[in-house]
This record gives C-alpha cells, sequence and structure tokens, in this order.
C-alpha cells in the first residue's frame, strides 16, 4: 500500500500542476458558466490585441460576477495596452481588494503608475509584488524605475541582485547603461564597468541592437573611433530589421481591427 502512496501522490501533485494552468480558482470555486466564457473570449482578443472587444467581454463578466478577480486584472491590462493608465489602476486595485492575483496586480499597477510619471507609487508596488514572488521581470522594472527616479544607487543594487540570480542580456544591459549615465555625468571610472556590462550583454544575445548603440558612446567616450565606427555598422541594419519587424507587426495588428 505504501509504495502505491509513492508512486500515486507525484501523479496526483502533476495533475494539479497541470490542471491549474487551464483551470482558474474563479472556475473552480463555481464561478458562472458565462461569465467564463466572457472570460475565454476577452482572453483571446487580449492576446490578439483587440483590446476594445477584450475590455466589453471582461466588463460582461463582472456584470455578472462582480467579484470575478480574473476580470479585474485582465481588463486592467487591456486597458493599460489601451494607454488608459489610471482606469487600469482602478481595475489593479480593485483585483488587490479581492485578495487574488496579488503579485501580478501590484507589478502591473506599478508599470500603470510608471507610464504615468509616478515613479514613487511605481516602486512602492513593484516592491510589494516581489515580496509576494520573486520575479526577474519585477527586479528589473524596479531597477530602470530607480533609475529614472534618479536613485543610482538603488537602481545598481537591484542590477546586482538581479545578475547574481538571473544574469541575462537585459540585466547587463540595464547596468550597463546605468554605469554609462554615470560617466558622461564626469564620472569616468564608470566606462569600463559600462563597457564589460555591455560586452556581456552582447555576447548573450548578438542582435541587441540599443546594446551596440549604448556601446557605441562608450567607445567614443573612450576616445577609441575605430570601435565605436565598427559598433555603428553593426547597429545600422539590426536597426533597420527592427524597424521593419515592428512596422509588420503593426500592420498585422490593424489588418486584424479590420
Amino acid at each position: 500500500m505504501r509504495p502505491l502512496i509513492y508512486i500515486m501522490t507525484p501523479v496526483l501533485i502533476l495533475t494539479i500542476l497541470l490542471a491549474s494552468r487551464f483551470v482558474t480558482w474563479d472556475a473552480i470555486r463555481g464561478a458562472d458558466r458565462q461569465a467564463q466564457i466572457y472570460i475565454q473570449e476577452g482572453s483571446a482578443a487580449l492576446r490578439s490585441w483587440k483590446l476594445p472587444q477584450a475590455i466589453n467581454a471582461f466588463t460582461r463578466a463582472i456584470e455578472i460576477e462582480p467579484k470575478y478577480a480574473e476580470a479585474y486584472v485582465k481588463r486592467g491590462l487591456a486597458y493599460y495596452r489601451s494607454a488608459q493608465y489610471e482606469t487600469a489602476i482602478a481595475d489593479y486595485t480593485e483585483t488587490l481588494k479581492l485578495k487574488r492575483y496579488q503579485a501580478d496586480a501590484y507589478a502591473s499597477r506599478g508599470d500603470a503608475y510608471q507610464s504615468l510619471g509616478d515613479m514613487q507609487r511605481a516602486i512602492e508596488d513593484y516592491s510589494a509584488s516581489l515580496k509576494q514572488r520573486f520575479s526577474p521581470h519585477v527586479i528589473q522594472k524596479r531597477a530602470e524605475t530607480y533609475f529614472k527616479q534618479g536613485s543610482v544607487q538603488k537602481a545598481l543594487a537591484d542590477y546586482d541582485d538581479l545578475i547574481k540570480r538571473k544574469p541575462t542580456a537585459m540585466a547587463y544591459y540595464g547596468r550597463g547603461n546605468v554605469y554609462l549615465q554615470h560617466a558622461i555625468q564626469g564620472n569616468e571610472n564608470f566606462l569600463k564597468p559600462a563597457l564589460a556590462d555591455l560586452d556581456q550583454a552582447i555576447a548573450l544575445e548578438p542582435h541587441f541592437v540599443t546594446a551596440y548603440i549604448s556601446r557605441v558612446q562608450v567607445h567614443t567616450q573612450l576616445g577609441d573611433r575605430t570601435l565605436a565606427n565598427r559598433d555603428y555598422k553593426r547597429a545600422i541594419p539590426l536597426l533597420t530589421d527592427a524597424i521593419q519587424k515592428q512596422l509588420m507587426r503593426t500592420l498585422t495588428k490593424n489588418i486584424d481591427v479590420f
């Protein structure tokens, strides 16, 4: 009997984990079936950036189930993508009142506050999210916000922590740019750390166009025009390709709307 328990327990746990990816808590607790259908429709519209349709579907779900946390947090994202930041904040706040999706709601509300230029509230929300759940993306966001706020040492501390935990190209790029701006403001001692971080970012992601552009600035500050020109020549085709891809994505979205 005991060997059977040892075998079945991991299977049961795996089944629950897999199911949790497809079945929301609200569905498990018995949310109205029609409200669940609206959530599915809204989620599909959100994935394809059909934002008015997504907002409408989530609103219908909320009309049926006023305490449907998933509807609020997803409608908040739809409003955020529509640049309706204050309305997004209201939905994220409602999600938090319902005590669901707290890490996501805090992080997303932080994004909305940052878009409104309220850096302090953004930092507070990112910090609250990190208390709920560790996320490299949220640490990166908080580091960027600290830097925009002018809190350079706090930004560097976040990047140091992030690189220790998850050394990504974006993390090295972010810290490299903090060092670069420090150097541009008059402290040339930060040029070599900036160069080392940008080298690492490009090594991890060879097509990282903005990292090349930042490295051009470092080489220029160091007086090495040869290396600056080399990076500039590498950046131009990458930037052109990125612009073309963005234009194609924009055109595709517009076609989907019509």
